[in-house]
């Protein structure tokens, strides 16, 4: 791996782009924890909605399959178009489309003509918009800090979404959709709406391609396939991509049906805002993970740390496979959260290290590419496992599985290879 010579470029790339401020830093935290909270109700609202329509699990998991799909079929091309494009704006316009699209949601369920395909269009619509509004996320977060405060940058970013996507969305859209769907769908759009104020107010050019000369007139292919050409060659980057894929696999089929698992008539019994709180509880360790993100790799190292992921995954799935009890099931969403926040600062921060800034939209959007659009495959298997034998026969397969991913990765990741890239 060329570590010398992609940090330095990192370094100079976030040097010469004029947006390097941490007032910036603030308002990009700021834009990333409205449309969060805009998203955390979105995803939650429209499987409740969706379960309204048909008990059907193959049907529900359709609709993960619609949100999911487009980092298999648009990712890609979202790095690519990051990288040529400011990613400030690139932000600004995602939040505006995701609003309109809200927003004609809202009049279809108050004029009473939602339906299931209306929902799997505004979710594939919608998802397209996350890949974009995701990638230029993470690759504006080196124009704001410095290298030496990546992980610093990282959790409280990923604090903030789980805060709002997963802390405070899930409960306020059980809760919303209870008085209403019209009212939760409608209320993402105010989100989006802050999001947008938050990016106009920041300050400078926050597109690499102007600054590096025009590297980027070639050949449109080629510029969107390079960041994937990227990932392959650095052994690192290209596994922790794989291992996400493969966890990715079971959290995709565990999204896309634990609303039929939990909520009434399902067996665990739950209300629309008994599931919200829920996944809350998901939210609550992810924000601890946030929190002691940075301790946890000093005192464990990064391979230990990155391992409570896999645990938490297997806990994910396989408690729901051995027990309705809700308390139970909460604990193992509590850390699972946790295990998933400390994965991706650090392995966030690793790419940021390693990847040259012109190049780090594509890479990003390539590693979600792989590791997120396994997700629609996810989701389908676990709708065809669990129409053949049960929702909960699903979650009991895929926490067998898991643990021979664990496995995997122990015998494949050494500390070694993490700790020289990890900022530690």
């Amino acid at each position: 791996m060329e570590t010398s010579q992609t940090t330095e470029s990192v370094t100079t790339d976030a040097a010469i782009v004029p947006g390097f401020s941490s007032a910036n830093f603030w308002k990009v935290w700021s834009a990333n924890g409205f449309s969060n909270l805009g998203d955390g109700l979105y995803q939650i609202t429209l499987p409740l909605l969706a379960a309204q329509l048909t008990r059907s699990p193959s049907l529900v998991a359709m609709l993960g399959v619609m949100l999911t799909l487009p980092w298999l079929i648009f990712a890609l091309q979202a790095g690519s178009i990051v990288d040529r494009s400011d990613r400030r704006k690139v932000m600004i316009w995602v939040n505006g489309g995701r609003l309109l699209i809200l927003l004609s949601l809202t009049l279809a369920v108050m004029m009473g003509v939602a339906s299931l395909p209306i929902l799997y269009i505004a979710a594939l619509l919608l998802g397209m918009g996350e890949t974009l509004m995701d990638t230029a996320l993470t690759s504006i977060v080196p124009s704001v800090v410095s290298k030496d405060r990546l992980t610093w940058a990282n959790a409280r970013i990923t604090a903030a979404q789980t805060v709002t996507n997963t802390f405070i969305g899930p409960p306020l859209a059980g809760y919303l959709a209870g008085l209403g769907f019209a009212l939760a769908t409608g209320s993402s759009t105010l989100m989006y709406v802050a999001a947008g104020f938050a990016l106009i107010m920041m300050r400078g050019t926050f597109s690499v391609s102007s600054q590096t000369g025009g590297q980027t007139d070639q050949r449109l292919w080629r510029h969107v396939t390079e960041g994937l050409r990227f990932l392959w060659k650095d052994r690192l980057i290209r596994d922790l991509t794989l291992f996400t894929a493969s966890m990715n696999l079971f959290w995709s089929g565990w999204g896309a049906l634990i609303v039929l698992y939990a909520v009434r008539p399902g067996p665990m019994g739950l209300s629309e805002f008994e599931y919200g709180l829920l996944l809350t509880a998901m939210a609550i360790g992810g924000l601890l993970g946030s929190i002691l993100c940075e301790r946890l790799q000093k005192s464990l190292g990064t391979r230990n740390a990155l391992v409570l992921d896999f645990l938490g995954t297997i806990l994910l799935v396989g408690v729901p496979g051995l027990t309705t009890n809700p308390l139970a099931v909460g604990a193992a969403a509590f850390f699972a959260g946790m295990g998933a926040t400390v994965w991706v600062i650090l392995v966030s921060s690793i790419r940021q290290r390693l990847v040259p800034g012109e190049l780090l939209g594509r890479v990003y959007s390539a590693s979600r590419f792989i590791s997120w659009g396994i997700g629609p495959i996810g989701a389908m298997l676990a709708g065809f496992v669990a129409e053949i034998w049960g929702i909960q026969t699903m979650f009991a397969i895929g926490g067998i599985v898991s643990i021979g991913v664990l496995l995997l990765f122990l015998r494949l990741i050494s500390p070694r290879m993490l700790e020289s890239q990890a900022g530690t």
